[in-house]
């Protein structure tokens, strides 16, 4: 049985409406326009995944963010690596797409995917 993933998109506002799909795994999706500091633990508490387009995350909060699996980011965000590493927290950028490629959205929904399959094996 597997996990159901929860996703949280901190600064959703950065992607046009209706340009993320609905991703193929089981998951409870939230997303916010935007993500104030003080707003980030509450957030990001029982997440799994976070996306993060440019809401920095720094070390103070992920020691806090005991389920947190991996983070993705979409934009100019800084979030603590070395934190990410010792926590054992992947850490991904969205890689810039090809202009023959899917949408901004549907590219971030594949790479979320491919790490959501690749945990799970």
């Amino acid at each position: 049985m597997s996990v159901k993933e929860r996703v949280v998109f901190l600064d959703s506002a950065a992607f046009s409406a209706g340009d993320l799909p609905i991703p193929s795994f089981d998951h409870n999706w939230s997303e916010y326009p935007d993500t104030e500091a003080a707003d980030l633990v509450p957030r990001l508490f029982w997440a799994t995944t976070a996306i993060t387009h440019a809401c920095p995350i720094d070390a103070g909060a992920i020691v806090q963010l005991h389920k947190l699996a991996r983070i993705v980011v979409t934009g100019p965000a800084a979030v603590d690596a070395d934190a990410c590493e010792a926590r054992g927290i992947a850490l991904q950028t969205l890689p810039a797409r090809e202009p023959t490629s899917g949408t901004p959205g549907q590219t971030l929904i594949d790479l979320l995917e491919a790490l959501v399959d690749e945990a799970r094996r």
